[in-house]
């Protein structure tokens, strides 16, 4: 009923259109050339590594980001709650919420302020804890939270 030369001519352009992908990837190397970007580090959540890739003509970007979890000193906590409040303050005068950006400029500013007393009562606290003296511990755990306001 169709014929066998329309069949023929169906599946033979088929065939000549497979043999010529096949012979773009087969016989040519694909190469993309492109700038790369490094980037590092660190937040609350520890240290980071971010790779970006665009190529020249700017159709091709891959971007990787990896992060290493490991346990951050405590130092470094508490300069990255203050850049989380910095982040938050920058976000608040975007917004243009300037009452709660002067809320966090004074959070920053007393963290900044009462940052070794701070520490100092923290390693009190764990030195309790280890002790296992719970009521100074909660007294030094409040202490802590009232410095941080």
């Amino acid at each position: 009923m169709f014929g066998k030369r329309r069949f023929n001519s169906l599946f033979g352009d088929f065939d000549s259109m497979f043999n010529e992908l096949n012979s773009l990837f087969n016989e040519n190397q694909f190469y993309v050339t492109g700038k790369r970007n490094v980037e590092n580090g660190s937040d609350e959540n520890g240290e980071w590594s971010k790779e970006s890739f665009i190529s020249d003509d700017g159709t091709y970007m891959i971007t990787t980001i990896v992060r290493n979890n490991s346990n951050p000193t405590k130092t470094n906590k508490s300069n990255n709650k203050v850049s989380s409040l910095k982040n938050e303050l920058e976000k608040a005068v975007e917004s243009q919420e300037f009452e709660k950006a002067a809320e966090l400029r004074d959070q920053i500013k007393n963290l900044e302020v009462n940052q070794d007393k701070i520490n100092k009562l923290k390693s009190e606290l764990e030195e309790s804890i280890t002790k296992q003296d719970f009521e100074n511990a909660i007294k030094l755990r409040d202490q802590i939270k009232e410095l941080e306001k």
